[in-house]
């Protein structure tokens, strides 16, 4: 048996910060050298962080990855790693993964496929590594695999994973055992089981190891990665690191057995002849590292990972009842993303002292809180836990004209069940003056607009939060979801108004379930009360958001069914037709004109969104995965929709 022992390791990192970022990888390899690990892979870009952009065109980005890789290069002694960073070949930009082996580097792959759908703008600020070798620093560069002296190891970045012949293909035909990826995967829900099967499936079908590692956390604003990491073998997966873990790095560590990759690859007449037809491996380079011997890893550790018995499933422990299954599982993962990516925010702007959240008693604020709470308590790996209520304050800001007594007692019951500060503060004098001086500029009373009146309220709350964290030293966060705006229903100046948007990406829909979830997985009694209130923005007398807009449920399937699904506003409305039977089908066509036609007209709005993360497969930030024209015309579709048939 050739023993060796592998493993992956998720790094937290943030964009430019190479000393913070190489202490983190620092720390991860050390545990994994006194693991006795013979190879490790890391995420992609790890030493500079992924989310660059425009920021990899300065020079001293590639540089400083360089100093840092070479720095941390030497004391990488007894382990083999994989690290990400960015390289300049002939004003060529490169995403590179460095293969660190004996205290050096001895070169480096490059990318490949690079992403431009969904928020991904690669093509914009990368090369897409053709094939061959060349040379950066002295160190070979390209298509290359390495002969180590217990077996050969190669890797893949990211994206090359996904494409439908894998760079790992040729890569194996060339010699390669193990295949290491280096991901930066942004976090979507259930996206990690589908990460896990493309592993497995790859381990399989190139009858190779697989070791697949992913970046954790938040490394710019936007973009949240959920770590985890898998090690494959041919059989399937053998080790599995923690998802959405709060520490700033971990590991997933296995023993394999290579001599096993080989005895698949003589059985298997598939691979086999594939492998003959060579000719893909042509523009790959060996580079033969396999002087002096290694120490296997021991076999007590190879017999740990084995099942009990080889010919029956292992017995495994009932969990505790989940209330929900799977549905409570999918929205804990919500959560715990959300929680993970303002924690991270918070940490690494590091200009902030606390949390602030303007509450109305409404689902929205309700849900910012609990997520403000929860990162408060993961602040530091959740260290400080116990102190969490220093770092939240809230404030409810009503308006005795609109605001009522259920809205301020829900605030205030949830404030207190949380055991975070909780205050009133009236702006009616506000309210009262602002609609006074509207009055005098356009010529008189009356000549206000009932929009301009209810928004007036709104205005003075947003510059009110925004002051308030200029004294707190507070995050304020935003507290409008993804179904508002779709259609606009913001406030511009007002409610739009903050530091971070933490539900930016969350249909209406999903924060009920969530707050339905953490009631009833938290007991937490306040949220009852809160669900209980119809939605409403509290801005004139006895207004419902449902009944401004249109139902939740319809809005957000048209959310789906025409951003994200990209269909025509009449199979929007065909589809709609037998999901929402409860309501007459002139009604479903007349809420589906109207979605179309505020999507189409508040881009101008979505253009302003606040910085916000992305955790749902739709996204309608501009600046990462939605853009859409801010003038346009949609009369076309409007007209197909008059005229649809059923």
């Amino acid at each position: 048996m050739r023993l060796i022992r592998t493993g992956t390791a998720a790094t937290s990192a943030r964009v430019g910060d190479f000393a913070a970022n190489s202490a983190c990888l620092r720390e991860a390899i050390d545990e994994a050298r006194r693991r006795g690990l013979h190879v490790l892979v890391t995420p992609e870009l790890g030493l500079s962080g992924y989310s660059l952009e425009d920021k990899v065109f300065w020079p001293d980005i590639t540089h400083r990855s360089w100093e840092a890789l070479n720095a941390l290069a030497e004391e990488c002694r007894d382990i083999s790693v994989f690290v990400g960073l960015p390289v300049r070949l002939r004003a060529m930009m490169y995403n590179a993964l460095a293969f660190i082996h004996d205290g050096r580097v001895r070169g480096l792959l490059l990318k490949k496929y690079l992403p431009t759908y969904s928020i991904f703008y690669e093509g914009r600020n990368w090369a897409a590594w053709g094939a061959g070798v060349t040379e950066y620093h002295g160190v070979p560069a390209g298509d290359l695999v390495f002969r180590l002296p217990y077996g050969v190891v190669s890797a893949e970045i990211c994206e090359d994973l996904w494409a439908r012949q894998s760079p790992a293909h040729s890569r194996v035909q060339a010699g390669a055992e193990i295949i290491c990826n280096a991901s930066a995967s942004p976090f979507t829900p259930l996206k990690n089981s589908q990460r896990r099967r493309m592993v497995q499936g790859a381990a399989a079908n190139l009858a190779c190891i697989y070791a697949y590692a992913n970046l954790l956390g938040c490394d710019n604003s936007r973009l949240l990665f959920d770590g985890g990491g898998f090690v494959a073998t041919p059989e399937g997966i053998v080790a599995e690191g923690p998802h959405l873990s709060k520490e700033r790095w971990t590991l997933a560590t296995a023993v394999v057995d290579l001599d096993d990759v080989a005895r698949v690859r003589a059985e298997n007449s598939t691979w086999r002849h594939d492998a003959m037809r060579g000719g893909e491996d042509a523009n790959t380079e060996l580079i033969d590292l396999s002087d002096g011997a290694y120490a296997p890893a021991p076999v007590e550790a190879f017999v740990q990972q084995m099942p009990g018995s080889f010919f029956m499933p292992a017995p495994t422990e009932a969990p505790a009842p989940r209330q929900g299954g799977e549905a409570a599982a999918y929205l804990d993962e919500i959560l715990d993303a959300l929680v993970l990516g303002l924690r991270d925010y918070f940490e690494k702007v590091g200009v902030f002292e606390r949390f602030l959240v303007a509450l109305s008693g409404g689902r929205d604020s309700a849900l910012c809180l609990l997520l403000a709470v929860g990162a408060a308590k993961a602040l530091n790996g959740g260290r400080d836990t116990q102190r969490y209520a220093e770092r939240v304050s809230t404030v409810y800001l009503p308006n005795r004209a609109y605001s009522s007594d259920a809205t301020e007692n829900a605030a205030r019951g949830l404030a207190w069940e949380l055991g975070v500060p909780f205050r009133v503060v009236s702006i009616a004098e506000e309210a009262d003056v602002a609609l006074q001086k509207a009055e005098e500029m356009l010529g008189g009373e009356g000549e206000v607009a009932p929009m301009a009146r209810q928004n007036l309220q709104a205005r003075i709350r947003g510059a009110m939060v925004l002051n308030w964290a200029n004294s707190a030293g507070g995050l304020v966060l935003v507290t409008s979801n993804l179904s508002e705006s779709a259609v606009g229903y913001t406030t511009t100046g007002g409610d739009n108004q903050g530091g971070y948007s933490p539900i930016a990406n969350v249909p209406k829909t999903v924060v009920t379930r969530l707050l339905e979830h953490a009631a009833a997985r938290d007991g937490l009694k306040s949220l009852q009360d809160i669900l209980a209130i119809p939605p409403s923005a509290e801005l004139a007398p006895d207004q419902e958001d449902e009944a401004d807009l249109m139902p939740y449920a319809v809005l957000d399937d048209l959310l789906y069914l025409y951003g994200r699904r990209r269909m025509s506003l009449a199979d929007c409305w065909r589809v709609l037709c037998p999901r929402h039977p409860d309501h007459d089908l002139e009604q479903l066509r007349e809420w589906t004109g109207r979605f179309g036609s505020l999507f189409a007209q508040n881009q101008w709005k979505r253009e302003q969104l606040p910085v916000t993360m992305k955790v749902m497969d739709l996204d309608l930030d501009p600046k990462t995965g939605f853009r859409f024209p801010v003038t346009q015309s949609i009369e076309y579709e409007l007209e197909a929709l008059r005229e649809a048939k059923p």
